[in-house]
């Protein structure tokens, strides 16, 4: 069994806990309107392909320069960076609201502000990874990066709960300016940051071979390689739920926006628990993370074989559980491999692997859903996690040797 931690150490920083103030606020904005471009979408078109396509779009820029916003978390300061990203974010929000208020929104103007937002989400995701050292430490990273997921889990609870109630109430519209305002609140608690507090990480002079740096280094070192070899397969097969759980809640029981923002809220409950006890655990590189494949595997396996709308939400709880598990065991173990100078570029290459690998997953499982059923995509997300767990857990040289070697072959 890993040995347990204080699962709260990280709040001890000052700047922590304003950087969760404002992720917070700003996470479950962006988790409202995420969730309203889906109906929006889904009430445009009726068709889950097109639903692929559009978050495609948003995570595009992401995949194709990703590697290179990392190199940039690792020359400038992350925190001015994340100041000027929530603008342009904040103004994007504003933006498509109106446009969707006015009764303009058609699909290539969804798609376009999409590839927008996945522009600044290509230079945000980085930084936010990397700023987490600089916050509380080597030693309470582990806390802190639990919490962290925590985060996105909770704003994931919070978010679709209250998109749900805005676009009956009000409108979808409503929810990307309440998206837009959020985004004060990020800047807000940047701005409050302690500089003095702040955790010196050495930052790279300007030059070329920075990414090349980066991707020897990944090379090098097993640790290292490992997770980001298993979150490019599994982001890519498993993590489609902005894709596949609409149009499971839609087309597969014929229920409306009220029932999928319950699905995704319950799942959240779940994930927030798994966040914080994986956040009060010392792990073990591989042992924890096959697990944690495992359990996800099988979570996805009853997702898809449940037979009513009823049984899917019953599913939401555990599911959410060893989903937030796998993803902060992961990107715990990454980053504590990883070396402080390389952070922005190897957790960018992780967010790569993760989000970067969605619009792949996207279309592929908006394809499959039209051609087969809406539960497949479950399956093959529950098989991929499986064989990466069992891959893991064979000895040592293999499983390292066979997950670099596939890492190897997918980017050939």
């Amino acid at each position: 069994m890993p040995e347990r931690q204080n699962r709260f150490a990280a709040f001890e920083s000052w700047n922590f806990r304003s950087y969760f103030v404002g992720q917070i606020v700003s996470s479950s904005g962006t988790w409202m309107q995420t969730f309203a471009q889906v109906w929006l979408v889904l009430q445009i078109t009726d068709s889950s392909g097109h639903l692929g396509v559009t978050v495609a779009l948003q995570y595009i820029p992401l995949l194709l320069f990703g590697a290179h916003a990392g190199v940039l978390a690792d020359r400038i300061d992350n925190r001015r960076l994340l100041i000027a990203t929530s603008f342009v974010g904040g103004l994007l929000a504003l933006g498509l609201g109106v446009i969707t208020h006015t009764g303009n929104a058609s699909t290539w103007v969804i798609d376009a502000f999409a590839l927008a937002f996945g522009c600044v989400t290509a230079l945000e995701r980085p930084a936010m990874q990397a700023i987490v050292f600089q916050l509380v430490g080597a030693e309470r990273l582990a806390s802190a990066v639990g919490i962290n997921g925590i985060i996105n889990t909770a704003a994931r609870l919070v978010g679709p709960s209250i998109a749900g109630l805005l676009i009956a109430t009000a409108g979808i519209a409503a929810c990307f300016f309440v998206n837009a305002a959020s985004y004060l609140v990020v800047i807000g608690a940047l701005l409050f940051l302690r500089k003095r507090d702040l955790v010196a990480r050495p930052l790279r002079a300007k030059g070329a071979g920075g990414l090349r740096e980066g991707l020897r280094y990944v090379r090098s070192n097993p640790d290292v390689s490992r997770p980001l070899v298993v979150m490019a397969l599994v982001g890519t097969l498993a993590y489609n739920f902005q894709t596949t759980i609409p149009s499971m809640v839609k087309f597969g029981f014929g229920r409306g926006a009220g029932s999928v923002a319950a699905v995704m809220s319950i799942s959240a409950i779940g994930s927030i628990a798994g966040g914080l006890v994986i956040a009060g655990l010392r792990l073990d590189p591989r042992r924890s993370l096959a697990v944690s494949l495992i359990g996800l595997a099988i979570g996805l396996a009853l997702f898809g074989a449940a037979p009513n709308y009823a049984c899917f939400v019953v599913v939401c709880l555990p599911l959410g559980f060893v989903s937030s598990s796998f993803l902060t065991v992961n990107a715990t173990v990454l980053q504590q491999a990883t070396d402080p100078a390389m952070q922005g570029r190897v957790m960018s290459l992780h967010q790569i692997a993760w989000f970067g690998s969605t619009p792949i997953g996207a279309l592929l499982m908006g394809a499959l859903i039209e051609a087969t059923s809406t539960r497949v995509p479950f399956f093959v997300g529950a098989a991929s996690a499986l064989v990466c767990g069992a891959v893991i857990m064979r000895p040592r040289r293999q499983a390292g040797a066979t997950l670099v070697g596939h890492g190897a072959a997918a980017s050939s």
